[in-house]
């Protein structure tokens, strides 16, 4: 069961040492022959176990708490098999199985009543744990436990068991239409793979190979732009915006992709990064895509006046987040998200609202965004801006859920400075 074994090690490196998940398999695999249907199979164990995480360990552990933890994770991997992918066959996993615990002097009648458990139609969780608990929630949907309490207090028990049900699920994979090369049409006729999207100027790409493999995509047809951020830049107006728009990010977005779409090019993009390695990689795009009137700079937050010179129309804060948009995309996120890295989260938001507050014209609009899921660094934490800055006015606020036609978990907020 050597895929059983690599995948056990991959996780040891993603959990014990903190690697990605991607950086985590290079490392392990590195040196082998495997053909890509070996390699394959490991990512998919890894992966498995990695989504059920919490339920596998809670089974395991219930059985054989004295085993080491390497071992357990081993029997996580192939019981990850047995009940939820079946990629390799039952009876060699079951023989696997068998033999490493009876090697780990684990009596057979335990190991039958383990195997008795893992038999389709078995209840995996403790039948002490009742249905419909924030701890069965928690199991079920491989979701830490105080996030689970967290989002029934921020919003209610039905709505957190959609956005579980929802991260379980593939995130659509949307592009927004580069509208100053090609239109809509034209994507659809030029790959059969990509369909309309529910907003304009959208597509969903159904193909199994990497988008960035397309055509289109390589040759900047589209760009990856998550449903909910193309809506919200629907709903502003930019007729009245005749200065200029000022980006301050602490994330990776697309909006200096989209900005320029949605203004003609006709109004100054100024984009404040905090990374010079982002930096670099945004002016290589910008200067790929022709994109006009577009100028980023590297700077902290408190070094923002030594590079936006005036008040700006148009302010847009994207600050680093919780990023609970991602649960759906990256199998490992639990293992590196920690609940007391939302106290950061918090206080960088706050001071990337003083700092960019300072640059909005009177008058003109700032634009808060976070693609996440938590009342503290949403709803509550522009609530706490307005009572300090009373200057600003709440003019449009949303809260994006996963589960809605859109897709996307984010929060936005629109201010008006007064005149």
């Amino acid at each position: 069961m050597l895929p059983i074994v690599y995948s056990r090690d991959i996780l040891l490196e993603i959990i014990q040492q903190q690697t990605t998940f991607t950086d985590a398999v290079k490392k392990v695999t590195q040196g082998t022959n495997f053909d890509p249907g070996t390699h394959g199979l490991i990512r998919s164990l890894t992966s498995c176990e990695l989504h059920h995480h919490l339920m596998l360990e809670h089974v395991v552990d219930e059985y054989f708490p004295s085993l080491s933890y390497s071992l357990k994770l081993l029997m996580q991997v192939a019981v990850g098999n047995l009940v939820f992918i079946k990629r390799l066959p039952e009876q060699e996993v079951i023989d696997f199985l068998t033999s490493t615990l009876q090697s780990s002097q684990i009596e057979s009648s335990l190991i039958n009543q383990f195997l008795e458990r893992l038999k389709p139609g078995q209840r995996l969780i403790k039948e002490t744990i009742k249905d419909q608990t924030p701890l069965f929630l928690s199991l079920k949907y491989n979701t830490p436990l105080w996030l689970v309490e967290m989002w029934i207090k921020h919003f209610n028990f039905s709505t957190t068991v959609k956005i579980l049900q929802s991260n379980g699920k593939a995130v659509l994979q949307a592009c927004r239409i580069n509208t100053n090369k090609v239109t809509l049409e034209e994507v659809l006729k030029k790959d059969s793979e990509f369909i309309a999207g529910p907003i304009p100027e959208t597509v969903i790409y159904k193909g199994k190979e990497p988008l960035k493999n397309r055509p289109v995509f390589m040759d900047q047809w589209v760009f990856q732009q998550r449903l909910a951020v193309t809506d919200v830049i629907n709903q502003i107006s930019f007729d009245n915006v005749l200065g200029e728009v000022l980006i301050v990010e602490g994330r990776t977005n697309a909006l200096y992709l989209e900005l320029p779409l949605v203004t003609k090019e006709s109004v100054p993009i100024n984009i404040a990064t905090n990374s010079i390695e982002r930096k670099v990689m945004m002016q290589k795009s910008i200067q790929h895509s022709k994109s006009k009137n577009i100028f980023v700079v590297e700077s902290t937050l408190s070094g923002l006046i030594a590079h936006v010179s005036h008040p700006q129309d148009f302010v847009l804060v994207v600050p680093n987040c919780s990023k609970f948009d991602l649960i759906r995309s990256l199998p490992d996120f639990f293992i590196h998200f920690k609940q007391s890295d939302l106290d950061g989260f918090i206080k960088e938001q706050k001071e990337a609202m003083e700092e960019s507050s300072k640059y909005v014209i009177q008058g003109g609009l700032l634009v808060y965004g976070v693609n996440t899921i938590n009342d503290k660094e949403c709803h509550a934490l522009i609530h706490d801006f307005i009572q300090r800055h009373p200057e600003f006015t709440l003019i449009f606020e949303k809260q994006y859920l996963p589960f809605d036609e859109l897709n996307t978990a984010l929060y936005v907020a629109a201010l008006r400075k007064k005149s």
